[in-house]
């Protein structure tokens, strides 16, 4: 089976002295785990191969998720886990992953407001500075409407959060940002506009895969059973048959 890959290093707690603290957090991170500044296309499986446990699952209407550490029966290591509400759009389920991937580097000793240190964190990650200001420029004093929709669907965040991001970097000023809560944007803390996801798809794109793979190796080594396949996936006989071996072609007994 595959190898844990998380660094138990990651976990020891980093140091903030002030909110802003998050920016240099995010660039650290990327450093370390080699991401350059491209945006990251799928922010579950870069956890999950970081070794962090995700879950998308139904939570209560405001809670958009959660982190813990997780001791297995006879293992010593303790697991990240991150639990995500799968009934928000995935914008917010990826800002919510990031938010609480920032609970678990910051040290609780850190005299901060962790809550607003995890969202500088969050948006410095998505959006790193240097290739926004690459995109959009140093300063604007204006946005148009598709330009943005574009650059939230570019690095899978929020409008309302891009536009608090392009704020905080100083690209827009206070009175550019107000003027957009005011009028365009004026529902977008609350609606997505243009959401990733389309209609009827909601909480179905960028789901944890690993456990998923991880059965499938089993099954094809023949480590487990059929039937234990099923129970642990929650799927049926046949479709996790298809799963193994392909779609059943027509005339195929």
């Amino acid at each position: 089976m595959e190898s844990e890959q998380w660094n138990d290093a990651l976990f020891d707690g980093r140091h903030l002295e002030v909110e802003g603290d998050g920016e240099l957090l995010s660039i650290n991170l990327r450093k370390e785990w080699n991401l350059g500044l491209d945006p990251i296309p799928n922010m579950a499986a870069l956890l999950e191969n970081q070794g962090f446990k995700v879950l998308v699952i139904p939570l209560p209407e405001k809670v958009f998720g959660l982190t813990c550490l997780v001791r297995r029966q006879r293992q010593a290591k303790q697991v990240p886990v991150i639990i995500v509400n799968q009934d928000i759009t995935l914008e917010r389920r990826r800002l919510t992953l990031a938010h609480e991937l920032a609970h678990r580097l910051i040290d609780e000793k850190s005299p901060v407001d962790h809550e607003k240190a995890s969202n500088v964190f969050a948006g410095a990650f998505f959006i790193p500075k240097q290739h926004l200001v690459r995109e959009i420029g140093h300063s604007r004093n204006a946005l148009g409407y598709k330009e943005i929709i574009q650059l939230k669907r570019m690095y899978g965040v929020s409008a309302a959060a891009l536009l608090v991001r392009l704020r905080q970097l100083g690209i827009i000023d206070s009175s550019t940002l107000a003027y957009a809560f005011q009028t365009f944007a004026r529902k977008w803390r609350k609606t997505e506009p243009i959401p990733i996801e389309v209609s009827g798809s909601e909480g179905k794109f960028e789901l944890p895969r690993r456990f998923e793979r991880l059965c499938y190796r089993a099954l094809a080594e023949k480590l487990i059973s059929l039937g234990k396949a099923t129970e642990l996936l929650q799927q049926s006989t046949s479709a996790i048959e298809e799963g193994l071996k392909g779609p059943r072609r027509e005339g195929c007994g």
